[in-house]
Formats: C-alpha cells, structure tokens, sequence
C-alpha cells in the first residue's frame, strides 16, 4: 500500500512538472540481475532535475544503478546463423510445424476426424515447386491404397507452370505380397507412365569448362511408358529392374523476356536468355547432340542398393552403396545406336551424439559408354540432365541448376550434416566438389576443373513418393578460373516421384 502511495504522489509532482526530491527507501537485499550474478549494493541516487523541459518534452534515460550492461562474445556470435537460417525458420516454424500442428490437435479432439485419418485409404496433397530460374508450377499429388484389391496402390500426380509446362505421371503398384496392417508393401511390380511438356529449360554447354555466358534456353516434349520390378527382400536391401520405351523432342522453347540488340547494319530483338538456336549462329557452341530433331529410345536396367543404416529412432551411423547399370537403344531406322549408362554411390555415415545428428560423405560416380563409334548421345541424355520429375536430391551438385553440369561422366564427393528440427522434418547442410566431365571415363578429369557447391536448408525425413523441402545455395566456376561463386539456386516446394 505503502509503495502505491509513493507511485502516486511521484506521478502527480511530475506531472505538474516540478522536480522530485530524492526518493530513497532503505536498501534491500541484492537480487539476481538478468546481466550475470547478483546485482551489486549501491548509495541511492538523485534524480536530475526536470529543468528547462518545453511541454510535452520527456526527459533524458535515468542511470539508476550505474551498471554497465555485460556484453557475451558468445550471444553476438549466435547472430550469425540465426540470420543465415532464419529464412528457414520461418517456413519451418509458420508454414509447417504451426499449420500441421493445428490439424494434428484437430483431428485429436474430434472423433470423427480421427477416425477418417485413421481409416482412409485416398490421400490428396496439393504441390507447390519454384526453382529459381525455371518457372514455378503447382499440382496435385493423389495417392489410392488398395485400389480395385487388397495391397495395390495408385499413385498419380499433375503439375501446371502455365500454357508452357504440364506435367504428368501415373503408377500403378502391384505388390508380390500382401500388406501387412498400415505399412504398404516393399516388393511389388509397377506399371508406370508420365508426360512432360515444358519450354523453360536451360543449357551452357558440354564439359568441365561450360560458361555462364553460354546459358540458353530451350523446350521439351517428352512421354515415356513401362514396367518396373521393385523389391526389398530384407532391410537394407533394395533391388529393381524396368524397361520402358521413351519418345522426345526439343524446340526453341520460350521468350523469357526481350531486349533489343542494334549493330552497324540492323536492329533487331532477341530473347534473353537467347535459344540454343540464336547460341548456334552466333558461334557460342557447335550443335547439340539431336537438338530440335525428335528420337524414340528403349531402355532396360538394373540397380542394387545397400544400406547398413536401421530405422529411426535408432543412430544413424552405418554405410551405404548404390550399384546401376542401364542400356538404351535408340530406336531409328536411319541411324540406330545405343549407349549404356552405368554409375556407382559410396557413403558412410557417422551419428555424432546417437540421436539423427548425422555427418556424412558420399563418392558418386557417373559414366557412359557408346555402343559404337557413329552413335550420337542427345544431349538430353547426357549426365547431368535435369530428371523428368523435379528432385533435387537426383541432381550431380545441387547448388547448381539442373543441367548446368552436362557431360558423358561426372564424379562429384559430398560432405552432408542432417539434424532433427521437428518430427518429419530435417536440416540440412551439403558442401560437394566435382563437375562434369565431356570424354568417357573421366579422360578429361583435372582437379584444377573442379567445381565446389554449398546448399542448406530442410527437408522432409523420408523421400518416398513425396517430399517437402527448402533449400538455397551456390554453385562457383572452376578452380582454374579462380573458384568464386557464380550460380546461386533457390528451391521451395513438395516434389513427387514414383
């Protein structure tokens, strides 16, 4: 009661604006500071006279207890990756875990909701997916458990960038047995097909030396259909097969936007990036492989992954490796040919504190062979090409856009740290060196034609059939040009790919 009396007798002399006399009460015991310690006992201080203020004027900060504030190295530091990750933050904490959280509590108190969750075998999630520098698309991805019989599903997804890019893919999974309670079968025969039309593609050129000067763009109509075997006879172990017919074509694609370009003789307009076209009779890069000149290919393969890793929550340290081997056949009856494509992908990890803190490296190696002399490798076949479906983690280097890496092998090694942020959810950081190499067998392989790429961000723990992910990074020229950051890629979405 004492204090409020005071309060109000201190307020009513300011405001009729003459200056307090000396307010002290007897010294209490020191209290924690939130500065470090206990704060110090100090001799009451008067206050400065109110003086000379116009109206309405406030007077200057009062120094009640002469400390100085303490200044943590440490606590200024951490500034430095909340900054660097905040943007990652904010799509984590405002675009997930907040929206996913309130449908989860949602479905938790109402019965109902619960019990479609639980039951529903239909599952229908909408797609978003930007990659800086292509044009952003949004779709459906639709899933059917036990579609017409127990144990097959359907998977089918549809993405729309524009009248420029459709893209669509259907699959049909037929399982070699049944599944057991909601877990879905791992061995199973898929019947797969898909269909991509889009103009916003980009090309530099072949080789460890490709320039960014070179950047072209063109299109690509593609649409393929076959069968795939899948299966998982134990943990760990993965093996397919498949065979499918494949028919593309490429065009100049579209006008990004135009500028003008005037000389001694003309004026004329020209797209920016320019075509491959406009690159070719400039005299940037000889003719790409097949370009604007459609083909049909067959292709049968096999790949066997291995992986000593067990399933969360156990520690993630362990060893894996991805063995493929492919062969296509370029069905044209004026210039048949055929090619194999043949890699491999060595990792070992090592969880630093037993709970998904993960440190990684990965070895991959890409190469493909000719089957005779005379056969040309389009160049949306190459290594490096940008896969049908948009994924990321498919991509050579992923600070780099998909296809700014082009050649007949390529060898790239990746140091990756993974770390838990929410339950399905995981950050990331990815530090590669490597590149694409024009010749066969990394003839042309140079280490002063490396390259080095940084990407971080999140995404989804589990890559199966849809992930959600949020990554941003660089790409730099090669360490004979000196190295320095070039390229710069952002890529925000859910992706699909079955």
């Amino acid at each position: 009661m004492r204090r409020a009396q005071w309060a109000v007798a201190f307020g009513a002399t300011v405001a009729l604006g003459s200056a307090p006399a000396a307010l002290a009460e007897p010294a209490a015991a020191p209290q924690p500071s939130s500065w470090g310690g206990s704060a110090p006992p100090s001799e009451p201080r008067e206050l400065a006279p109110l003086e000379g203020l116009a109206v309405g004027q406030k007077r200057p900060l009062q120094d009640y207890d002469g400390r100085q504030p303490k200044v943590d190295p440490d606590e200024v530091a951490l500034w430095i990756p909340r900054i660097l990750f905040f943007p990652a933050y904010v799509v984590s904490e405002y675009l997930l875990r907040t929206p996913l959280g309130a449908m989860i509590s949602t479905a938790e108190k109402d019965e109902a909701v619960a019990d479609v969750a639980a039951t529903s075998d239909i599952d229908v999630l909408p797609t978003l997916f930007v990659d800086l520098g292509f044009l952003p698309n949004v779709g459906v991805y639709f899933a059917w458990n036990n579609f017409v019989g127990t144990g097959n599903d359907l998977r089918a997804s549809f993405s729309f960038g524009g009248i420029h890019f459709w893209r669509a893919a259907l699959a049909d999974r037929i399982p070699f047995a049944a599944p057991t309670s909601l877990e879905r079968s791992n061995s199973f025969f898929q019947i797969e097909a898909d269909f991509l039309k889009r103009g916003d593609l980009l090309f530099w050129g072949i080789g460890p030396r490709s320039l960014d000067e070179g950047r072209a763009s063109y299109g690509i109509l593609t649409a393929g259909a076959g069968g795939r075997i899948h299966l998982e006879p134990w943990r760990g172990l993965q093996l397919q097969a498949w065979v499918n017919g494949r028919y593309s074509d490429t065009d100049e694609g579209i006008c990004r936007s135009e500028t003008s370009i005037v000389t001694a003789d003309y004026i004329y307009r020209a797209c920016n990036p320019a075509t491959i076209r406009r690159r070719i009779l400039d005299g940037s890069y000889p003719i790409p492989p097949h370009y604007a000149r459609s083909y049909a290919t067959v292709r049968n393969g096999v790949k066997v992954a291995l992986d000593s890793r067990d399933e969360r929550p156990a520690a993630g340290s362990g060893a894996a490796i991805d063995l493929s081997v492919e062969q296509v056949s370029e069905v044209d009856e004026r210039l048949p040919g055929g090619w194999f494509n043949y890699g491999a992908i060595a990792s070992g990890y090592l969880d630093l504190t037993g709970t998904q803190r993960v440190l990684g490296l990965t070895v991959e190696a890409q190469f493909q062979n000719k089957i005779d002399e005379h056969t040309q490798i389009p160049f949306t076949e190459l290594v490096g090409t940008r896969d049908i479906q948009d994924a990321p983690e498919l991509d050579l280097m992923r600070g780099f856009q998909p296809g700014r890496l082009l050649g007949s092998s390529a060898l790239v090694a990746t140091l990756d740290y993974r770390w838990p942020i929410w339950a399905f959810m995981d950050g990331t950081l990815q530090a590669a060196v490597g590149n694409a190499f024009a010749r066969p067998h990394l003839e042309d392989f140079d280490p002063v034609l490396l390259r080095f790429s940084f990407v971080g961000g999140v995404r989804a723990s589990s890559q199966r059939d849809y992930s959600v992910k949020l990554l941003a990074g660089f790409g730099t020229d090669t360490f004979e040009e000196g190295g320095s950051p070039s390229a710069f890629r952002l890529v925000l979405g859910g992706t699909t790919g079955f």
